[in-house]
């Protein structure tokens, strides 16, 4: 299943990504997450390490993941190294004349009886991503208001 989406946030492309990066962040702007925590010391970067804790579907699921790419103010890339399926998301972002826009593409292998209700899965969760990006959106354009 290949989920994507695209947003543009009137906010500078260091502090989009920079937010999306703190993983704790992540229980700010996505509607199915619980927990979220970097398990490894240090700044964020490639090799770095977190869990996220998502509840959805009645159903709870615990993913480790490592940053595989991490470039400054272009990309950020995560790939699970355990949990219930494989899952991968890819952050990029661009400098455009309104701000950032933030292209955000998720690929998970559902495998087993997910797979059988692999359309209205990737369904709901394409609308939960752009729901949750709006979210980002939102949080991160009020905070300038300040």
């Amino acid at each position: 299943m290949k989920l994507e989406t695209t947003i543009t946030i009137e906010r500078p492309v260091d502090e989009v990504l920079a937010y999306v990066t703190v993983v704790e962040n992540t229980t700010q702007w996505t509607e199915s997450t619980v927990e979220a925590l970097q398990t490894s010391e240090g700044p964020i970067g490639s090799g770095s390490t977190c869990r996220i804790v998502s509840q959805a579907m009645g159903k709870r699921f615990t993913h480790d993941f490592e940053v595989t790419d991490f470039q400054p103010g272009k990309r950020y890339a995560v790939q699970s190294t355990d949990g219930p399926f494989p899952i991968s998301m890819t952050y990029t972002v661009e400098v455009v004349e309104e701000g950032t826009r933030l292209h955000v593409v998720s690929e998970a292998d559902l495998g087993g009886l997910m797979s059988i209700a692999g359309a209205l899965i990737s369904r709901a969760a394409q609308k939960q991503m752009e729901t949750d990006h709006r979210t980002l959106k939102r949080v991160l354009e009020f905070s300038t208001c300040g």
